[in-house]
């Protein structure tokens, strides 16, 4: 598949061969616990970003389908996220990509319930969200400069900010979210599709923990830059 996307064609546009390579892969785990061949799997794909990507999206998917791959995927993820991370050292990096260094570096942050419903899925009942965001939240740092100023990425990380507890969110995200933000002083993502929602989620927590003028910080910083749904909690 790398060969042909690096000829400009592939027979895999929508993901379904990949998809089906990770359910086995999540298989072989569930089996001998070994994570070795995911991540070579993951070392061969990140030549083309959306091949990565789609191979993210098939893993998180898969381990939805029962309790054994639930645990697989989530057995293998934190391995899986620092060796992607290390990508960052590649030149070029997979999440530079123009159209799909984005999507790959928000993937990394797992979100399996929105690609459940494909037609190679095998899911009899109530999708599994598998993902405990405790065993992620120490590479969130280093996770950071593969998506600074990305919308999805800012969603990424705020879906696995919503499962920890509130105090978490508040002393840990809040920084994570503004760094994604804003780099060097400029705002490179003003407003994502959560962020809005999530901030206004967190507000009181932060005063409690005497953080709100840190929250206030942010806020203001992205209705300066654009971002009118926050505007009645700007200063």
């Amino acid at each position: 598949m790398v060969a042909q996307e690096e000829k400009g064609w592939t027979a895999d546009d929508r993901g379904t061969h990949i998809f089906v390579a990770a359910r086995a892969l999540l298989e072989g785990i569930a089996k001998n616990g070994d994570v070795g061949p995911v991540l070579e799997h993951l070392d061969v794909l990140r030549a083309d970003a959306g091949l990565m990507t789609n191979f993210l999206h098939g893993l998180a998917a898969a381990g939805a389908e029962n309790e054994r791959l639930a645990a697989a995927a989530r057995g293998v993820w934190p391995s899986l996220l620092r060796r992607a991370i290390g990508y960052l050292s590649d030149d070029p990096t997979p999440y530079q990509d123009h159209h799909w260094g984005d999507w790959a570096a928000a993937a990394l942050l797992p979100d399996p319930l929105p690609w459940t419903q494909g037609l190679y899925n095998e899911i009899i009942g109530a999708p599994i969200d598998w993902v405990r965001a405790e065993d992620l939240v120490e590479l969130i740092d280093e996770w950071l400069p593969a998506a600074h100023g990305e919308m999805k990425c800012v969603d990424g990380l705020i879906g696995i900010l919503r499962k920890l507890p509130m105090e978490v969110q508040v002393t840990r995200g809040l920084r994570w979210v503004s760094d994604l933000c804003i780099q060097e002083g400029c705002v490179t993502v003003k407003q994502s599709f959560l962020s809005n929602d999530w901030l206004k989620e967190i507000r009181s927590t932060a005063e409690e923990l005497g953080r709100l003028a840190e929250w206030q910080m942010l806020v203001d910083s992205l209705v300066v830059a654009g971002n009118e749904g926050l505007a009645p909690y700007s200063r």
